[in-house]
């Protein structure tokens, strides 16, 4: 019986509940942490996962930072590796400063050049599929 109330009020719980994910990337970006991304903090964050300088981030790149940050959580690892595929616009493989553009562009909903935490949450949750909720912490 207690499982059968378990299940039922599982999803029920899980409203409301904070999407830590798109937190903490948010977060990653935001380097300044002011509440907003900027274009400059974009490149910060790009040049951290561009760990062999080619200007370029690799699918593998970018999963051992996702490996190393999200270790013993492969749903977290799943979401985003989507979320790599998804920006990457012309699904060469790789993230380059346009695919990175594009992404700022789109998630700046209101084109003022900033993108806050709503803004990257909302288009986080368009191309990943939804929030993750939990904690995101591997």
């Amino acid at each position: 019986m207690f499982a059968y109330a378990l299940l039922v009020c599982l999803p029920m719980l899980a409203i409301g509940q904070p999407d830590l994910l798109a937190t903490q990337e948010f977060d990653r970006f935001d380097v300044d942490i002011d509440g907003n991304i900027e274009p400059r903090e974009v490149q910060q964050y790009f040049r951290r996962y561009d760990t062999n300088g080619d200007n370029e981030i690799s699918r593998q790149e970018y999963r051992v930072e996702v490996e190393s940050h999200h270790i013993h959580n492969q749903e977290v690892q799943r979401v985003l590796l989507r979320f790599f595929d998804e920006i990457d616009f012309n699904n060469d493989g790789v993230l380059d400063q346009s695919d990175f553009n594009k992404f700022f562009a789109n998630a700046d909903a209101n084109q003022n050049n900033l993108v806050n935490e709503n803004e990257f949450t909302t288009y986080f949750h368009q191309l990943t599929g939804g929030p993750v909720v939990g904690p995101a912490v591997g």
